[in-house]
């Protein structure tokens, strides 16, 4: 594993040790409220383990929970990708109306 999958993992776990729940159901919850079109595969050995995994939807995950996980897992693409991303390039590229194009991947 990286340093990178550790510091998830250790996220993951840290906020299912502030809400009472198991870190599965925090990882698979976190997939789930990612987007419209993701879906998470469960998989699981024993009836008991797809139990707790299916458990998941019995709870959300809030928005600062969100972010923080969101955080900890972002990949910095580099140049050019930063460079286009930065608000200097997109004011100067849309004349800052940047905030009324309405586009999650630039956000």
């Amino acid at each position: 594993m990286s340093d990178r999958d550790l510091k998830i993992a250790a996220e993951v776990s840290k906020i299912a040790a502030e809400i009472g729940k198991p870190a599965s159901q925090v990882a698979l919850n976190w997939l789930r409220q990612q987007a419209i079109d993701v879906i998470p595969i469960v998989g699981s050995r024993k009836v008991s383990q797809l139990q707790q995994n299916l458990a998941c939807v019995e709870f959300e995950l809030t928005a600062e929970q969100m972010q923080r996980l969101d955080a900890v897992s972002a990949i910095e693409l580099g140049f050019p990708h930063d460079f286009l991303k930065s608000s200097i390039f997109q004011d100067f590229a849309f004349g800052g109306g940047m905030a009324k194009i309405d586009n999650h991947r630039l956000s």
